[in-house]
């Protein structure tokens, strides 16, 4: 069985904790990845124990509860000075997880630019792997201490960028306290889409033991452009049935978030695959 969960911001008309877990028993979803900085940006730099207990409270009298938090940051952003309070922010997610109910905190590892979503061929080099590396080493030692997993999600153009340089990672970093958040269309390109369902099982035998989540993102090619369009679960060219085959398969009942699907088509959603 598929254990759906969305993202807290692709839900529709919420302004409080109460009104997206409401919304979310409305569509029949039970899992949440919460992006305090994306949906509630007024909280996100004062996350505490309280604020974690009302959020978990909220989501429970909803029969929710949160699969993910997500502190989405460029963990090795070119300035020392802003670089640090991201860390120190994700630090304190870690610090406040347990509080939210949320096993994992998850990140992608960003870009030598300020501006993580354009490509730089540098983020692909060793050395600046080997920095992200010892960045991502000092957010695991300090989840070892608080008993919370970081999830790492490669990206296309980041420097966790391919299946092979997350297995990568995995090794320089033996710590059961390091996962990967799985969105294999975050690794699709229009030169590799075709070869999706081939690309996710490789990464899926490489580090299935690993994965703390997987992203399930629907997409479209945009003509005449080597670009890769977000949309709703079901009208672009993401093969979900097989995708959620092989979750069945390496990784049972782990959170399927399914990204950038929004509104009523989550309803949809929960309505197509929830006893897949």
């Amino acid at each position: 069985m598929i254990n759906i969960a969305v993202r807290g911001h692709d839900v529709p008309g919420v302004s409080t904790f109460e009104d997206l877990a409401a919304q979310m028993q409305r569509y029949g979803v039970h899992g949440v990845q919460l992006a305090l900085p994306v949906q509630f940006p007024e909280l996100c730099e004062r996350v505490n124990p309280g604020m974690g207990q009302c959020a978990r409270r909220a989501l429970a009298r909803h029969d929710a509860s949160v699969a993910v938090l997500g502190c989405y940051m460029n963990m090795i952003h070119p300035d020392p000075a802003k670089r640090e309070p991201l860390l120190r922010r994700f630090e304190a997610y870690l610090r406040n997880a347990r509080f939210f109910g949320a096993p994992v905190v998850a990140s992608e590892t960003g870009s030598v630019r300020e501006v993580p979503n354009v490509v730089d061929e540098r983020n692909f080099t060793d050395e600046v792997y080997a920095e992200t590396r010892d960045v991502i080493a000092r957010l695991v030692a300090y989840g070892e201490r608080m008993n919370t997993v970081v999830g790492i999600e490669p990206g296309i153009n980041h420097p966790i960028y391919s299946v092979e340089r997350a297995r990568q990672l995995l090794d320089d970093i033996d710590s059961p306290y390091l996962g990967i958040v799985f969105d294999p269309t975050a690794l699709v390109y229009a030169g590799n889409y075709g070869n999706q369902v081939d690309y996710a099982k490789k990464g899926f035998d490489l580090f299935a033991d690993r994965i703390v989540a997987v992203h399930l993102r629907d997409y479209r090619i945009v003509e005449g452009q080597e670009q890769v369009q977000s949309c709703n679960n079901g009208e672009g060219l993401l093969q979900t049935e097989t995708m959620l085959n092989l979750v069945n398969e390496y990784r049972p009942m782990v959170s399927v978030v399914f990204e950038e699907t929004k509104g009523e088509a989550i309803a949809r959603v929960v309505s197509r695959y929830a006893d897949f």
